[in-house]
């Protein structure tokens, strides 16, 4: 803020400065002196001094040259102006030339103008800069002509002609704007730059390159005279130093507000600043707004705001700049009064994604249905993708059925953060009706974590329409995504045997063995008690024990086969399934008993059965290992075929017992 007052404080001396030049130019600094007199009527000292002039245009300091020459330029004495003359045209060192043309500049000496403008074709380059510039200060007619007629000269070249049109522009001599005009349309393109320029300071006009345009300006302004000119520039800068001095005091004004403000103490700060968004200068509201938004949260918990105070935080939230509007609706969210929630519903309304956003995560329940729908609109309308993905969050915190299809909509978003909360939304509203939508996202959406999300809203969900998507799912090409649909399938399995089958039997197909158990087993705890439901449970049970069996799980596969002997009524094909998991389980006295039991409770119809496959088993103990739990199968064998005289059975009985005394 010093530095824009300090600015403005340089500005105010140069314009008055410029004015005062303005005013005077065109004066002569020497006023006209009758013709020279006769060198002999010098005075000693007169002639003294034009000495020691001479001598000291050959000083290496160009502002002593200067000096000297502007003296040799003051004296009624016609050999100091030829002195002068000279040395601007023939001296050998170009810094003299240069002090003698800019001493004939300052002092106006109209006798020397010839001389300047022969200087244009100086052979040093910043003596032609160096004359153009005295140029400017030539300004009566019969001068401007001269410097017309040089531009049209054989011998001038580019860049003299290039120097004359910006002297031109410097003298605001609108008595050449026809040469001014002929440069522009046919002169090079150094030559039209120049002449552009010119025109422009001449007019005050920020014209383009059109020709066309010039030269109408300059019929409707070629009655005018430099002297016009000059006024209406002079008045140019008049007004312009009538703002600088307005922006000064408005900059003055702003600095002891705002030092006002740094300096209050700590208790009178919240409603200091409160007032100082209210002010007219930018800063200060600026200052206030940041204030505010640091203020800490002990401070706001206890900050009463009147009624005159929320009409200024509520001005404040409509501010030119986004940032005032940022740092109050940071303060705004961290009150807790009655104006809180009403400034977050009109801060809704803002343009700006920082504001957006911030007033988005402010909403809550009781902010109101409006704020819903503002939510709504922001997740369809918004262009800013941090806006759209913070009214999705919102509105699974804080919509309702209504908002479904809003968020529904929103699974289109090209953003993936926002169908990812979109999805999330629809979870938390318990959207069953989304459902299909979601499925379809599962199935083709290009990111991974919003198919993940989809996965698991389809399980949370519970509806049986998501299990093809999540069966399909089950071979995705992102594991979390596959491990999201086995956990989504496995929260659907339930409540229903063909539903619950289907999933096993996907989970099955793809190795997922532990949660293919799990369904099974939950089948037959939910249906091991319904009428009519006894074949189909035997096939679950059969099933389970070739999972059980799939993870090696020999001892759990027995107990399986065990209940389906028990409701299969003596099956041979499950009862050697029980003994051989009961080998891999490494159970063989399990065996011994269970074949006892078979024997002992068997039908008589069933015998021959009973035998043929206790005498399996006793070879596939011997097979295994199991010598002793072979024998005592044999002699359960021996002992339950009695007094039959079944010859065959025992060469049988014989030879398994060779093998295993071998």
């Amino acid at each position: 803020m010093t530095g824009k007052v300090a600015g403005a404080l340089r500005r105010v001396p140069v314009l008055a400065v410029l004015a005062g030049m303005l005013v005077a130019l065109g004066c002569r600094s020497v006023p006209e002196r009758p013709p020279d007199v006769a060198a002999q009527r010098r005075t000693a000292l007169q002639r003294s001094r034009y000495a020691q002039s001479e001598a000291r245009l050959r000083s290496p300091d160009p502002a002593v040259r200067r000096q000297a020459a502007i003296a040799l330029l003051s004296m009624d004495y016609a050999p100091a102006l030829g002195t002068i003359l000279e040395n601007m045209r023939n001296a050998q060192d170009p810094a003299v030339r240069i002090s003698t043309i800019q001493a004939a500049a300052f002092c106006e000496e109209h006798r020397a103008f010839q001389t300047v403008l022969a200087a244009i074709g100086d052979p040093s380059p910043r003596v032609q800069r160096e004359a153009a510039i005295a140029l400017t200060r030539f300004t009566q007619p019969e001068e401007v002509d001269a410097m017309m007629a040089l531009i049209d000269g054989p011998t001038t070249t580019s860049r003299q002609r290039q120097l004359l049109l910006s002297a031109f522009g410097e003298a605001l001599a609108i008595r050449a704007v026809p040469v001014l005009l002929a440069a522009l349309r046919d002169g090079d393109e150094a030559a039209r730059i120049a002449a552009l320029e010119a025109l422009r300071k001449i007019s005050r006009r920020p014209l383009l390159r059109d020709l066309d345009q010039w030269e109408q300006w300059w019929a409707a302004n070629s009655h005018r005279t430099r002297e016009d000119v000059l006024e209406e520039h002079l008045q140019a800068f008049s007004h312009e130093l009538r703002v600088r001095t307005e922006e000064l005091s408005e900059q003055m004004d702003e600095q002891q507000e705002l030092m006002k403000l740094v300096s209050a103490v700590q208790s009178e700060t919240p409603k200091m600043l409160l007032d100082g968004l209210a002010s007219r200068h930018g800063s200060v509201r600026l200052y206030s707004s940041s204030r505010l938004a640091a203020l800490p949260g002990e401070k706001l918990s206890g900050l009463k705001v009147e009624e005159k105070s929320y009409a200024v935080l509520k001005g404040a939230l409509a501010d030119d700049s986004a940032q005032v509007r940022r740092n109050v609706i940071r303060f705004v969210v961290g009150m807790e009064n009655e104006y809180r929630d009403e400034l977050v519903r009109k801060a809704l309304g803002d343009e700006d994604p920082t504001v957006l956003t911030t007033a988005i995560e402010a909403v809550r329940a009781g902010t109101g249905p409006e704020a819903v729908e503002s939510l709504e609109a922001l997740l369809i309308e918004s262009r800013h993708a941090q806006v759209r993905e913070a009214a999705a969050i919102a509105l699974g915190k804080v919509g309702s059925q209504r908002s479904v299809p809003v968020l529904v909509a929103g699974l289109d978003d090209a953003e993936e953060n926002v169908r990812w909360f979109a999805v999330e939304g629809l979870r938390k509203l318990g959207a069953t009706q989304a459902v299909p939508r979601i499925s379809e996202l599962l199935d083709k959406d290009g990111s991974a974590q919003v198919r993940e999300i989809a996965a698991s809203t389809l399980g949370e969900l519970g509806q049986p329409a998501g299990v093809p998507a999540l069966r399909a799912a089950l071979d995705d090409r992102s594991e979390r995504v596959r491990q999201k649909a086995e956990a989504a399938l496995l929260a659907l399995a339930t409540d229903n045997y063909e539903r619950m089958m289907v999933i096993a039997d996907s989970l099955q197909e793809r190795d997922l063995f532990e949660a293919a158990a799990q369904v099974l087993t939950r089948v037959i705890e939910q249906f091991g008690q319904a009428e009519d439901m006894e074949s189909r449970l035997m096939h679950t049970y059969r099933q389970l024990a070739a999972v059980q069996k799939e993870q090696t799980d020999f001892a759990a596969a027995a107990a399986t086969y065990e209940k389906l002997d028990e409701m299969a009524g003596g099956s041979q094909e499950v009862r050697l399934e029980l003994v051989n998991c009961l080998l891999q389980a490494a159970e063989a006295p399990r065996i011994v008993a269970a074949v006892e039991n078979w024997l002992a409770n068997g039908r008589r119809a069933d015998k021959e059965p009973l035998t043929e496959l206790a005498l399996e088993s006793a070879e596939l103990l011997i097979g295994a290992g199991y010598g002793q739990e072979a024998g005592a199968v044999l002699d359960l064998v021996a002992e339950a075929a009695g007094e039959d005289d079944d010859k065959r059975i025992a060469a049988r009985i014989e030879q398994l017992r060779r093998r295993i005394a071998q």
